[in-house]
């Protein structure tokens, strides 16, 4: 596959089946480009200065970690819209769509949030990438959240992964969420609570809801 220097902004999506976002995200006659894996996607990125990623979470998952852990790199300063396939229904959006297109439109890196965050003080626990199931939490404290991530306050921080399983209580799920550490604030930065902002990454769609409706309620 060659590497492409794309003028402008572009959008890609990682998924099996192209069809179903046809009609979402061509809009002013720009075609996405498409692909199934996570390295032919990574090789597409390494020519392109401006991007949106729609990420089909299933996808994501399958990827490998070193893998994974470039694409997030990527997720740092490129806008990216969430997805999931359903048999029935189709593809539904975890982020919304209108958001991810206006900051499409931004410069490069200086890209908006997908949601804004509503501030509350929820309990959590999380552990590594390594302990899918918490066998061994950490106990912390949820300070702000959307659908789209949060901030999570505890002493403990995962510095030596890129990747954490969390798990919130109040959320009616005990399925914990897949999620990427987007930045650190140590216990040594005395002018900054301690913690990580983190990005879900597999959340599920009554997940994101609950979600929607604590920050509702919280406002």
């Amino acid at each position: 596959m060659p590497v492409q220097s794309l003028a402008g902004p572009r959008i890609f999506v990682l998924t099996d089946t192209p069809e179903p976002y046809g009609k979402h995200l061509c809009r002013d006659g720009t075609e996405p480009v498409y692909t199934d894996n996570v390295p032919s996607l990574l090789e597409y990125l390494r020519g392109v200065a401006v991007a949106g990623l729609v990420l089909e979470i299933a996808k994501v998952m399958q990827a490998q970690l070193q893998d994974r852990d470039r694409l997030f790199g990527y997720a740092g300063t490129f806008p990216v819209l969430r997805s999931r396939m359903h048999p029935e229904t189709g593809v539904a959006f975890l982020d919304d769509p209108d958001c991810f297109f206006r900051n499409l439109d931004a410069a490069a890196g200086e890209h908006c949030r997908g949601h804004a965050r509503i501030s509350m003080v929820l309990d959590c626990e999380f552990s590594g990438e390594d302990d899918p199931f918490l066998a061994k939490p950490v106990q912390a404290s949820i300070m702000d959240i959307s659908p789209g991530g949060c901030f999570i306050r505890t002493d403990r921080t995962a510095s030596d992964q890129r990747f954490l399983y969390l798990r919130v209580p109040e959320l009616g799920s005990t399925r914990p969420i897949f999620c990427n550490v987007r930045w650190l604030k140590s216990v040594r930065d005395s002018k900054a609570m301690p913690g990580m902002g983190v990005m879900f990454i597999d959340i599920t769609p009554d997940q994101a809801k609950n979600i929607s409706a604590l920050r509702l309620k919280a406002s």
